[in-house]
């Protein structure tokens, strides 16, 4: 019938459940273009109508043949309007007979002796819809039935009788073969469907779970990354702190133990003197370590300055090796400097140009055995970088490693104990000691490499280290000439 069956969307699935749980619908299941084309050609071919409803009553196809103009004249009149509603209703909404716990389908005779058949949909046991054929006329009915006149007598009987004749005559057994070819038709695309679905529904629940579980995680960590950041904070605070306030008193310290060492305090003898000196040496390199740790805070915290200005390397270089001179000589070192006379003037901050070699030449004294050998190099250089991080206005010379660059390359080598391969990485690392067990021989923070390395990175420059166990090591500095 024509009646305005129209019904609202189905709700959306829950997408918090497990499909495995989740009802799913008819709508679901079916592809909605797909099945109306399969449902299309075959209302052609047979000339009768079919509708098709979800188990909630929304309307998946409504496909009409031969009887809109029969139906059409039914609905203008207010008696036949109200029983053609009725009619659609039951259609809709009546519960299925049952055979064995499952719904059969049912046939529906309209007050107008047109017929339809209500096929139920099931999937594995459970109603998803309801198909229904028609109407059409029973091969068994030869006109219109008088009651269709008494509903309503203002009909005109021969033009109803004309309006019939568009609608299709079947004989029951014909439908009823027409309609198990249906529902093996059904059966088959929402079986297909299904586990189509199944699929890609699984699919999607997996990946979602591990993306909720990866938030999760990174949740926690961002969590555990801001702790961390804090407490290294307040770890850099501490030491600034600690390290400054330790600095007054022991350069102190180191003051007295030169006046004494000087006579300003009247005369002192050998083994006094010795204990002086031993006191201004321990003093001296406490010294160090504070400065150095006050160094690495500036440079965790940002506070990094650079006092840059244009100076001779040369004279850096040979300057830095006064601070080692006389520990070499306490060691039996011998220090060869080759520095060449040709080196540019270099744009820097000339302090902590001079700590870097410093800093390399004191790791090579102590780490260097009685009677070794320490060398010291200066030249220009022009090669690539050794690692790849690196701005190249060539985009091809980045990809193929052809870009070559000019730098002031400074190497110190030494005859020491050497590190194993597999450590040469982690020396720049802050508080990493190769010997890090407990009755470790040599001394130290572990900082002086670090703080090298952010010394020379400040300058856009590179360090790295080559090393053999037992022979020695030597440490480059590349600095880039602009």
């Amino acid at each position: 019938m024509t009646a305005d069956t129209r019904q609202p969307a189905p709700p959306a699935p829950d997408l918090g459940t497990s499909v495995l749980a989740r009802r799913v619908t008819l709508a679901d299941l079916l592809e909605g273009d797909s099945f109306k084309e399969v449902m299309t050609a075959f209302a052609d071919l047979y000339r009768v109508g079919v509708k098709v409803f979800d188990a909630s009553g929304h309307k998946l196809v409504d496909i009409r043949v031969g009887n809109s103009q029969f139906c059409g004249y039914l609905w203008e009149f207010g008696a036949t309007r109200q029983a053609c509603t009725r009619l659609v209703t039951g259609l809709k909404n009546d519960p299925f007979a049952t055979r064995d716990g499952v719904e059969v389908a049912r046939t529906v005779d309209c007050f107008s002796g047109l017929r339809y058949v209500v096929l139920p949909l099931l999937y594995e046991g459970d109603l998803i819809g309801r198909l229904i054929f028609g109407p059409y006329m029973p091969q068994s009915t030869p006109r219109l039935p008088d009651q269709l006149y008494q509903i309503e007598p203002k009909l005109d009987r021969q033009r109803a009788d004309a309006l019939i004749e568009q609608v299709r005559r079947a004989p029951d057994d014909l439908v009823a073969k027409l309609l198990t070819n249906v529902q093996k038709i059904v059966d088959v695309l929402v079986f297909t469907s299904y586990r189509s679905m199944l699929t890609s529904q699984m699919h999607i629940e997996s990946v979602t779970a591990s993306y909720h579980e990866l938030e999760a995680k990174n949740r926690t960590l961002k969590e555990n990354n801001e702790r961390l950041q804090e407490l290294d904070k307040l770890k850099s605070n501490f030491l600034a702190t600690v390290s400054h306030e330790l600095r007054t008193p022991l350069t102190s310290v180191i003051g007295y133990s030169e006046m004494l060492l000087e006579g300003m305090a009247g005369g002192l003898n050998d083994e006094q003197r010795d204990y002086v000196k031993t006191i201004m040496e321990k003093g001296e390199s406490l010294l160090s370590m504070i400065s150095q740790i006050l160094d690495l805070s500036r440079i965790e915290s940002g506070n990094l300055r650079m006092d840059l200005s244009d100076f001779n390397v040369k004279d850096v270089l040979r300057h830095a090796t006064t601070s080692v001179i006389p520990q070499c000589q306490k060691k039996g070192i011998t220090l060869d400097v080759d520095i060449d006379g040709g080196l540019p003037f270099f744009r820097g901050d000339k302090d902590k140009i001079g700590q870097i070699v410093v800093n390399l030449l004191g790791n090579s004294v102590k780490f260097t055995p009685q009677g070794g050998r320490i060398t010291l190099r200066g030249k220009l250089w022009t090669g690539p970088r050794r690692h790849k991080k690196r701005v190249a206005d060539d985009g091809a010379a980045m990809l193929f490693d052809l870009a070559d660059e000019t730098f002031v390359r400074i190497d110190v080598q030494d005859s020491g104990v050497g590190i194993p391969p597999e450590k040469i990485e982690r020396v720049f690392e802050r508080f990493y000691q190769v010997d890090n067990t407990s009755t470790r021989e040599y001394g130290g923070t572990g900082l002086g490499l670090s703080i090298v390395r952010s010394f020379v990175e400040a300058h856009k420059g590179e360090i790295f280290a080559a090393s053999e166990v037992g022979k020695g090591s030597t440490f480059t500095v590349l600095l880039p000439v602009s």
